[in-house]
């Protein structure tokens, strides 16, 4: 999984790419510390350009809402399309995160 991140007058988004796995435990963690430290009142996860995420990573989405939760953040998830969305939606992330 690859990201970056783009500052925005709300908040801030992070585009997400390629797969997105137990191996990305390290770098999403660097998301979360983002998070912390960010100082904004929204994140929008853009995951148009991941391909696959596995359990694992629906694990530490939900690590990432537990944490802008406890700083009264605002987190959203965009462009999920695929086998993304199938498998979002099988999780019931729809109840957890807004989707954009």
């Amino acid at each position: 999984m690859n990201y970056r991140t783009k500052d925005t007058k709300e908040g801030k988004e992070i585009f997400f790419s390629g797969s997105f796995t137990f191996r990305d435990h390290d770098s999403f963690f660097e998301i979360v510390s983002l998070i912390k430290s960010a100082k904004v009142q929204k994140i929008i996860f853009d995951l148009s350009e991941c391909e696959f995420i596995d359990s694992a990573a629906l694990g530490m989405f939900v690590i990432a809402h537990d944490e802008a939760s406890s700083q009264s953040v605002s987190l959203s998830i965009r462009g999920v399309q695929g086998k993304v969305k199938d498998v979002m939606y099988a999780a019931r992330f729809d109840s957890l995160y807004v989707f954009e």
